[in-house]
């Protein structure tokens, strides 16, 4: 049964005004662009209060929302965070003892932070049957929301992969990861662009276009706006990907109605024998650095 949600109006997370045109309709959410900093939202969204039960409500096996079935690509995903991790390494400081993985799922990213001798790392999780996985794996995990979370003690990393798009209260969010974050420390994050070729090209039908959950839509420079007041900056931006392979790509853009186009896929991969082969494919999502701004 789908779940139904009331809905409310709010100002730009950016910026605070209450200024606006429409971009896009979506299953029947209204994408729109703050007249005065352009950053891009959904307003009217599903009421602050009421986002959390998406998050304890099968999220990550889930057709209204969320994900189909996160862990049927655990291969490809644990191929993306060692991709991701790789990226993140050059910016880190000498100290890479402490760190912090928020909307962490089923793990699978601290365990590579693990693998690569980081001492002391925990997640931050909302879902329930995630939330299960990470204790049968001995991960510590809070399951109180980023922006709520008591400040008790610092981190040299702290990422969030596919998460800020997802948060209602941007401001006292980015306010807590300065307070979460050690001097010299790092925060690594990846969320859809709304700059990117390839929104401009897919229009309305972006696939990162996901307005139960995805409510605020960056591109570089009002994600820097947003950064600024709390005293962080970005030290390098870049376009983003992940690993898939044909099966994925195929499936994912059927779900997403291109059903020409994917079947156009499956044919030409399976004539050439690529079914098996993985590959870093972009999603039309930057890779962002962010540090303490010590100016």
């Amino acid at each position: 049964m789908a779940l139904t949600f009331n809905h409310q109006s709010y100002p730009c997370s950016v910026c605070g005004s209450t200024r606006f045109t429409e971009k896009y309709l979506i299953k029947g959410f209204h994408i729109v662009q703050c007249s005065d900093c352009e950053f891009v939202y959904v307003n009217p969204r599903i009421k602050t209060e009421e986002l959390y039960k998406l998050y304890s409500s099968d999220y990550f096996n889930n057709t209204q929302f969320g994900y189909e079935n996160y862990e049927l690509n655990a291969r490809l995903r644990v191929m993306t965070f060692e991709k991701w991790y790789s990226l993140i390494t050059p910016f880190l400081g000498k100290e890479r003892e402490k760190a912090l993985d928020i909307g962490c799922a089923a793990g699978d990213f601290i365990e590579v932070l693990q693998r690569n001798k980081w001492k002391d790392v925990e997640g931050i999780e909302l879902d329930p049957t995630m939330i299960a996985k990470l204790g049968q794996k001995n991960i510590r995990v809070s399951t109180i929301p980023l922006e709520k979370i008591e400040v008790t003690r610092k981190y040299h990393l702290i990422t969030l992969f596919d998460v800020i798009e997802h948060l209602p209260g941007l401001s006292e969010a980015i306010q807590k990861l300065h307070d979460l974050l050690e001097e010299d420390g790092v925060i690594a994050l990846i969320t859809p662009d709304y700059s990117s070729t390839q929104r401009k090209l897919f229009g309305k039908r972006w696939f990162q276009f996901k307005p139960y959950e995805h409510i605020q839509y960056f591109t570089p420079s009002t994600l820097a706006r947003a950064l600024k007041p709390h005293g962080l900056k970005i030290v390098h931006h870049s376009a983003s990907g992940q690993c898939a392979d044909a099966e994925f790509l195929g499936s994912r853009l059927e779900r997403y109605n291109f059903k020409v186009l994917a079947s156009l896929f499956n044919g030409v991969t399976g004539l050439f024998g690529l079914k098996n082969k993985a590959w870093y494919a972009d999603t039309g999502s930057m890779f962002v650095i962010i540090k303490h701004d010590k100016q």
